[in-house]
């Protein structure tokens, strides 16, 4: 008769594998939960800084996430956003001092170096790097920063190199293409920066809108730099859709308001 009081070698292996495969699967179990902390964390984050544009509550959390992930490559580049769009609301609706609105973009400039430091290949820390430096470029302005401009520019391209749907990035693109541009290019060369031209800025503020259509500010500014090179048709275009569309940012009651300005100026052109 078979003695049942010991188990056979199958069990033992039974046993065995089941003690291997259970701290794995509670390994899984445990790292998912992690993940989906930091990724509620990120979805109440935007949601403070793109649908309420509460700023300082979306940099609460993200501090409080940072200290737990402290090389968290989407965190870093979220805060750097959100210190870049503090700045904006300081410097159109608080009328802060020009110093306290540089620092906040050099703050951000700083997040944003480290969300690449972290992850060399993410397109949205390029495109955040971008932003702060061209807009602390434009402070000082941008033919006394050069250097800060041709940073904003090799950022930028580097951010679309990563992704080419990435709509911020064609904007901040079109952007700097249409700054550097305002002087002859015999002037700028010399300084490096005979690269920009309106073709350029003209074809990524087309691009920048096909990917996000309804975002006001994208078709306010291709607008005047369509009127800049004479193009009427396609700037009133831009222009008469704006009406129809949702605010997404907290200044685009006024920004509203400038397009149907410039519509009026243009209509009979």
């Amino acid at each position: 008769m078979r003695n049942l009081s010991k188990p056979g070698s199958a069990t033992i292996c039974i046993r065995t594998l089941l003690l291997c495969v259970i701290p794995l699967f509670l390994i899984q179990v445990s790292y998912g939960d992690e993940e989906q902390t930091v990724e509620s964390i990120l979805e109440h984050a935007d949601y403070y800084s793109q649908e309420t544009w509460e700023h300082g509550k979306a940099l609460e959390l993200l501090y409080e996430a940072l200290e737990q992930h402290p090389d968290n490559d989407d965190i870093l580049w979220r805060i750097s956003r959100a210190y870049a769009d503090s700045a904006e609301i300081l410097q159109k609706i608080e009328n802060a001092e020009e110093d306290t609105i540089e620092s906040y973009y050099q703050t951000a400039r700083e997040y944003a170096e480290r969300a690449i430091e972290a992850n060399p290949e993410n397109s949205m820390a390029y495109t955040r790097l971008a932003v702060a430096t061209g807009q602390i470029a434009l402070y000082k302005g941008i033919w006394s920063a050069i250097s800060l401009v041709k940073d904003t520019r090799d950022a930028v391209e580097k951010a679309l190199e990563l992704d080419e749907s990435n709509n911020i990035a064609h904007f901040v693109y079109a952007r700097s293409h249409h700054a550097v541009s305002q002087r002859p290019r015999l002037v700028r060369r010399p300084l490096g920066l005979g690269w920009a031209n309106m073709d350029t800025a003209l074809k990524h503020f087309d691009k920048a809108i096909e990917l996000r259509p309804d975002f006001i500010m994208y078709r306010l500014d291709a607008a005047r730099a369509f009127i800049e090179e004479d193009e009427y048709e396609r700037a009133y275009e831009l222009l008469a859709k704006i009406p129809d569309l949702e605010n997404q940012t907290r200044f685009d009651d006024t920004y509203r308001e400038e397009a149907q300005q410039l519509l009026a100026e243009i209509e009979n052109e």
